[in-house]
């Protein structure tokens, strides 16, 4: 059973179960014996009249609530004596730093993801940023025809989202340095001394700067795990390259088109012992991020502790609240 990222797992043979249900029923039948013996006393000692109109009839009386908090609390004890209950939390582990590097070539400005492709990648890497594990170092870099730093390895999340939503298209830039951004972002992580991952985010494949393989070579030099991200074609997509053909036509001009490699992208992630992720769509996209972040680890917590703990609650909340209407 999991609440609140708390999972509990019971574990009773058959054995065991067989005891605490001999037990629940021994509790059960001491209850209403208890209960029909104190309104016997009342009944014999007292001014029956007198007491319900005071205090109220369901006082002597078996109340149901009460029953099932002292069987409760029966079970939580039997468990406990038994080592029959574990308790774990799921948390993220701060064992990952992060590089994230982003494509702001010219392309990145179509309107095929809503407002545009840069403006679509800014704002889901901005809301990423708020799953990140404490004590995660973080650092962003651009590129296109070259790449360059935006943000140095750092801890500071609020400078690195206010960094992310300056990064601007280059606009003289026609190129897709794949290569750059590599091997800038291995260079990056490489004060970390943690696990370093490399998120590229890119509509189309390596045409400028170094080649892959020296970008490669350097990246596992420095132990980085790339985990390249495409950014695929959408049929609102094939609206908007139709539309730009036509006008392109009559104004007897050139114009790029994104042309991502996706295979390219798979041999990186192969090579670097990451996972390539296709994208088109805002839904797909938030998940390659969240399949990037680091895992989770269960913490066992001290079973024992805690279960004492809330039989200790319950019972102060018996004797508080439900004492007056039964039996104690």
């Amino acid at each position: 059973m999991n609440l609140f990222g708390v999972k509990i797992a019971i574990t009773l043979p058959s054995r065991s179960l067989g005891m605490l249900i001999l037990l629940l029923g021994i509790v059960t039948v001491s209850y209403l014996l208890m209960t029909k013996m104190r309104k016997e006393r009342v009944l014999k000692f007292a001014n029956f009249y007198t007491l319900k109109k005071v205090h109220g009839y369901k006082s002597i009386v078996p109340s149901i609530w009460i029953l099932i908090t002292k069987l409760f609390i029966v079970t939580l004890l039997f468990l406990v004596a038994t080592d029959s209950i574990e308790i774990s939390m799921v948390k993220p582990v701060a064992n990952t730093d992060f590089c994230i590097a982003i494509d702001v070539s010219q392309t990145m400005l179509l309107p095929d993801y809503s407002p545009n492709r840069l403006e679509f990648v800014k704002k889901t890497v901005e809301n990423w940023l708020d799953e990140l594990p404490g004590a995660s170092k973080i650092c962003v870099l651009k590129f296109a025809d070259s790449a360059s730093p935006v943000v140095p390895l750092t801890e500071d999340i609020f400078d690195v989202r206010k960094k992310i939503k300056n990064i601007g298209i280059a606009p003289n830039d026609t190129g897709t340095a794949l290569g750059e951004a590599i091997a800038l972002g291995s260079s990056m992580l490489a004060q970390s001394d943690k696990q370093r991952f490399l998120i590229l985010i890119t509509d189309g494949k390596n045409n400028a700067g170094r080649s892959l393989e020296e970008a490669l070579k350097t990246a596992k030099e420095k132990n980085v795990i790339v985990y390249p991200i495409g950014i695929g074609i959408t049929n609102e997509t094939k609206e908007i390259y139709q539309q730009l053909v036509n006008i392109a036509k009559k104004k007897g001009i050139k114009f790029s088109f994104p042309e991502l490699d996706t295979e390219q992208l798979k041999m990186i992630a192969r090579e670097t012992g990451g996972k390539f992720f296709f994208v088109t769509n805002e839904k797909a996209f938030k998940e390659a991020m969240k399949n990037v972040l680091v895992k989770n680890e269960r913490i066992p917590l001290n079973s024992d502790y805690y279960v004492l703990l809330f039989i200790s609650l319950l019972v102060a909340l018996e004797l508080l609240v439900f004492s007056k209407f039964g039996a104690v």
